[in-house]
């Protein structure tokens, strides 16, 4: 059969709240991720037999470690599938950095084999595979502008956040999202009482910027004051406001036009390499037949 290509967009987490602890170790949150205009290319055609993963990015693992492989394998079992596949995954949202990279791969493989396999999954069924492989697989199923709760299964479509001008910024840092989280003192949990999805639905863009955090900064900047520093930088560059993305290590800010947002990236491009000028898109998984 022919190949099959799908774009994995990756996201930015416009807001992020550290609610409480649970008692199966996970904690319970509340964000607003934000889909970008940036992305992997997954190719994907069906093989005689097993999983064959290869990539441009010599690293990565090509075993269950892979969430994509990972993905493959579940859907394979579940639907009790015979036929093997190869898939090529041409990276560009970099690895460890807030990005949800990985994550948004498995979305895009569940939405590709769905198709091509003709399973007929209901949503429920997806949301389920996207349970044993990661939290965010959640989100990268809705796409767009999505409120998350709980430990990030629990999804809601909002209206849409819509950017233009954003600077990201992936420094030579890799940091481990388990390893953030079990940093996590008490100390660090949310006192803010205030409905983050009221004001959301109830303020334009501009108007929301002032009540836009993300708690899992405390706990990075205690030990990478270099994350702190690139936050620094593009406020003092004019951003309206500059967030790290998830757990890190990635900060994107975002400028009200393109002149602010080039004069930022002409400085940070002295310092580092890894930098990405992108925007807010409305849908997570584009794909050709």
């Amino acid at each position: 059969m022919k190949k099959t290509k799908i774009k994995a967009y990756g996201k930015i987490n416009l807001y992020f709240e550290l609610v409480s602890k649970r008692i199966d170790g996970f904690h319970n949150i509340k964000s607003i991720m934000q889909n970008i205009d940036l992305y992997d290319e997954i190719t994907i055609e069906e093989a005689g037999s097993g999983i064959n993963i290869e990539s441009n990015f010599k690293d990565i693992p090509k075993d269950e470690k892979n969430t994509v492989y990972k993905t493959v394998k579940i859907i394979k079992q579940k639907y009790k599938i015979k036929k093997g596949i190869n898939i090529f995954i041409n990276k560009a949202i970099p690895h460890s950095a807030g990005l949800g990279g990985g994550s948004s791969d498995a979305a895009a493989v569940i939405e590709v084999l769905n198709d091509i396999w003709n399973l007929k999954m209901k949503k429920q069924e997806k949301h389920e595979i996207a349970s044993r492989i990661g939290t965010d697989v959640h989100f990268f199923l809705e796409g767009g502008t999505t409120y998350i709760k709980g430990k990030g299964e629990i999804t809601s479509r909002v209206k849409d956040f819509k950017w233009n001008n954003i600077l990201l910024i992936k420094p030579q840092i890799d940091i481990s999202t388990p390893y953030v989280y079990s940093k996590v003192k008490n100390e660090d949990l949310s006192k803010d009482d205030s409905d983050v999805l009221d004001i959301y639905n109830n303020n334009t863009e501009i108007e929301i910027i002032p009540y836009l955090k993300n708690d899992l900064e405390k706990i990075v900047f205690r030990e990478y004051k270099e994350i702190q520093e690139i936050k620094k930088t593009m406020i003092d560059c004019k951003a309206k406001i500059s967030l790290m993305s998830g757990s890190g290590s990635s900060v994107f800010g975002l400028f009200d036009n393109k002149k602010e947002i080039d004069e930022c990236k002409k400085i940070m491009e002295k310092k580092y390499e890894n930098i990405y000028l992108t925007k807010t898109i409305e849908k997570g998984n584009d794909y050709e037949r």
